[in-house]
């Protein structure tokens, strides 16, 4: 099996459930670099919210917001890079803040971790996502934008913003009431060919893990699709292998099997 480029999803797929990499992962990812393979995680979290996971098993670059931004660190040129312009990401805002009841709003910006609520700090689930800068979305921003999550609890919203903003993709979150919204041209798989293409690596010789909808294309549309045994009916469907769950080391014990 000919794989030069590993793509990893992180909540669910790398990590385990207490956000964390195991030492056996750690090992097996530390064994797979040293044969020349490289490691790249896409995810839909920000380039920030990825930087405590980096630092144990040191990606070559980081997918982050879903696709939209590509770089090796944050102090490297841009690999791949897009945004929802000013205009769409201050229509979309509206559009959101038009719910009722209204949840909270995430916006990742180049400014940082924007939010229309303030956040406990001492919940973990917001852990790798602080600081965020409490916001009023009102008056709209002042810049582009990667992605706006937001909780959405009236799906009719999700067919207004669809009929208004067609350029603007909606991805869910499984069992959760979390949307990611992003450009039309931005999602996991842009960010991988366009990482592959920097790299000169074939799209058939990258293996890719995933478990929730923002997975589906980049498994479908590379080499090796890796289902991980948690993952949702839909990624089963597309995936080419199922391994084991993410709190069974799912993805290393894959990697260790076929790759090592």
């Amino acid at each position: 099996m000919s794989i030069k480029l590993i793509v990893t999803d992180l909540d669910n797929t790398l990590l385990q459930s207490t956000k964390t990499i195991s030492e056996y992962t750690k090992d097996v990812l530390s064994c797979c670099q040293k044969k020349g393979i490289l490691l790249a995680f896409a995810t839909a979290r920000s380039e920030k919210a990825c930087a405590r996971f980096a630092k144990h098993v040191h990606p070559y670059a980081i997918i982050s917001n879903s696709g939209a931004l590509v770089r090796k660190s944050p102090n490297d040129d841009f690999i791949y890079r897009k945004t929802m312009s000013q205009v769409i990401t201050n229509d979309l805002l509206s559009l959101l803040l038009a719910q009722s009841p209204l949840g909270y709003i995430a916006v990742d910006t180049d400014d940082g971790y924007l939010v229309n609520q303030p956040v406990d700090p001492d919940d973990p689930t917001w852990a790798d996502y602080l600081p965020a800068c409490c916001t009023d979305f009102s008056p709209g921003l002042s810049g582009d934008s990667y992605k706006i999550s937001a909780e959405v609890f009236d799906h009719n919203i999700l067919t207004a913003i669809k009929n208004r903003l067609p350029s603007v993709r909606a991805i869910p979150f499984s069992g959760e009431q979390w949307v990611c919204f992003i450009d039309e041209h931005v999602d996991k798989l842009y960010g991988v060919k366009a990482l592959a293409n920097h790299l000169n690596i074939p799209l058939n010789e990258v293996v890719t893990f995933g478990d929730d909808f923002s997975d589906i294309e980049m498994l479908r549309g590379c080499g090796i699709g890796v289902a991980m045994g948690n993952a949702i009916q839909e990624v089963k469907d597309v995936a080419d292998e199922i391994c084991e769950n993410n709190s069974q080391d799912g993805v290393a014990k894959w990697l260790k099997k076929h790759i090592l």
